[in-house]
């Protein structure tokens, strides 16, 4: 009943955001700059073989950007995004976090305030049992894709799907990064 009435609220926060950054930004475009997002979406590991999912709850991510606009209707950017969450690997519950991220870059088309975007880069997972105890960070490739609405404001908000290629670990399964992020944040002129 909880995560129906939260789920509903968060429908409605979205919405009632969606409507207000509409109306102030009807003719925005690509613009260039540094951008800052909190990420109140999911990077999560999976096993690659089973497609099992090693997420025990979500908490809030960052992202950072800097947008090079290409005149009206496309934009490069390159960015980095991380999150912290819960997770339990089978057979192995010492570490009960894992780190995800993203070193990427982004190819957007903008239709006024409105634009797609694919990118690819980096990805990167470590779990881990206390700031001084982790596994070490563990690379892959991979892409996503994402859609979303920036105004002259600066406000900005977009969802993403992202997956990682197969990453190598030697102690425990081999795993992925998948998943949907959502950000909200603002661009600086």
């Amino acid at each position: 009943m909880i995560e129906r009435f939260a789920m509903k609220n968060r429908s409605a926060f979205f919405l009632t955001f969606l409507l207000t950054f509409w109306t102030s930004a009807t003719q925005a475009g690509p613009i260039d700059g540094w951008g800052l997002f909190l990420d109140v979406g999911q990077l999560k590991p999976v096993n690659d073989d089973s497609g099992r999912e090693y997420q025990g709850s979500k908490i809030i991510g960052d992202q950072i950007d800097y947008q090079f606009a290409l005149g009206d209707s496309f934009s490069f950017s390159l960015f980095a995004s991380e999150n912290m969450n819960k997770g339990v690997l089978p057979a192995n519950t010492k570490y009960g976090y894992y780190k995800a991220g993203i070193l990427g870059a982004e190819f957007r088309a903008w239709m006024g305030p409105l634009f797609i975007g694919v990118h690819g880069g980096q990805y990167f997972l470590t779990w881990i049992e206390s700031l001084s105890s982790y596994t070490g960070l563990k690379w892959s490739g991979g892409s996503g894709w994402g859609l979303g609405l920036e105004g002259k404001s600066g406000w900005s908000l977009g969802w993403y799907k992202e997956k990682s290629e197969k990453i190598d670990f030697d102690d425990f399964p081999d795993q992925r990064i998948e998943g949907d992020r959502f950000i909200l944040g603002y661009r600086w002129r």
